[in-house]
């Protein structure tokens, strides 16, 4: 019932705004910070109207997804993973974040009626069942990138366009330092296209950049952002995490174990697990459509190769050869990451010196026995 008498209000919603008293409304930008999800760490924006006379207060939602999806996964690893627009009541979106901990900064928008009713317009337009719905993409197509657009493309503002000096695995990087762990894992995924240099408006795809960027944009002389409030204001959490499970540490300590240890009992299970992560890498490249997962370079060091360890190799000198190839690969992902073609985490250099070390054993091992 009180789902049926919400969809009765979003649509009385939708009909008084018709009538674009926009002496009026009210349109502001909500940037919320991030949650405690995975998919919330680089938080979200919504776009709040709030139509006075008519006691009208909503909010436009550009990151609607239902988990129940069939293949739901699978169909966001390939982008072909359908976002919506959707409309809630302010105090429903509120409570909803805020419930969570999470803050929610307002900017109100100082905009002529022509630019309010253009919104408006715009709203209602992609609101309708036929337009509601996209293909999410996290780079250039999502909630924020939705009302980025909304903004630039129906308000003329004095936006100049400009490189920002960073990429965009430096602003994703930004928002996972408390979480190292998904840094390892969104560094390893993707690939070299998440390393070029971004403009100030492809940077607006993240919540607090638009936030930041809106703040310093004019209109006619006047600036956008006429009034700023925050809700919930929350402390930076970024120095929180237990040194003791950070990823570098982990990894650094197994490297000791490794150079100390000239057994090779841990060998084989850290083939395996590299082989298998270069078996996804190699998997979502091939059936992704997101450019960001594509072109790869992980994958020389990340090699599926090592999955050929699983096997007893009676053949000398096919082990050699194909210590050889690994090795010869990890000397080129260490070009690459000089070279500034693919950035890295530090993270990888621990293990990188593993693979290689049992590489270089093998090698000489191999040598060593043909040369009896």
């Amino acid at each position: 019932m009180k789902k049926i008498i919400g969809i009765i209000i979003i649509f009385l919603t939708i009909g008084m705004f018709h009538s674009y008293s926009s002496e009026h409304i009210e349109i502001s930008l909500l940037t919320c910070s991030s949650g405690s999800e995975s998919f919330t760490t680089w938080g979200h924006s919504a776009l709040r109207i709030v139509n006075n006379k008519n006691k009208i207060d909503v909010v436009y939602n550009f990151g609607l997804f239902d988990f129940n999806t069939p293949n739901f996964y699978s169909k966001f690893i390939q982008g072909k993973l359908k976002y919506k627009l959707g409309i809630h009541s302010t105090d429903r979106f509120f409570r909803s974040y805020l419930s969570d901990n999470r803050q929610i900064i307002e900017q109100k928008l100082d905009l002529s009626d022509e630019d309010e009713i253009k919104i408006i317009q715009r709203l209602e337009y992609l609101y309708q069942p036929e337009n509601r719905y996209y293909y999410y993409d996290f780079l250039r197509k999502n909630c924020t990138s939705e009302l980025r657009d909304l903004i630039f493309e129906n308000i003329e503002t004095d936006f100049h366009d400009k490189n920002t000096n960073k990429t965009y695995r430096d602003q994703l990087n930004e928002f996972m330092t408390n979480k190292p762990w998904l840094k390892l894992g969104i560094n390893l995924i993707f690939g070299m296209s998440v390393d070029k240099e971004v403009t100030k408006f492809q940077s607006m795809f993240l919540p607090d950049y638009l936030c930041w960027e809106l703040s310093d944009v004019k209109v006619s002389g006047k600036e956008l952002v006429y009034s700023q409030q925050i809700f919930n204001e929350v402390e930076d959490e970024n120095l929180s995490y237990p040194i003791l499970l950070n990823p570098i540490l982990i990894f650094s300590v197994l490297l000791l174990i490794v150079l100390i240890i000239k057994s090779s009992k841990i060998q084989l299970p850290i083939f395996i697990l590299t082989g298998l992560l270069g078996l996804l890498i190699i998997s979502v490249w091939l059936i992704t459509e997101h450019s960001e997962l594509k072109g790869n370079f992980n994958l020389l060091w990340c090699n599926p190769l090592y999955l050929i360890f699983l096997f007893p190799l009676k053949n000398n000198k096919f082990k050699l050869y194909l210590s050889i190839v690994l090795q010869t690969m990890i000397i080129g992902i260490i070009i690459v990451w000089i070279s500034n073609i693919q950035s890295f985490e530090f993270a990888f250099i621990p293990v990188v010196l593993i693979l290689s070390i049992y590489n270089i054993r093998t090698i000489k091992k191999s040598i060593e026995f043909d040369a009896l």
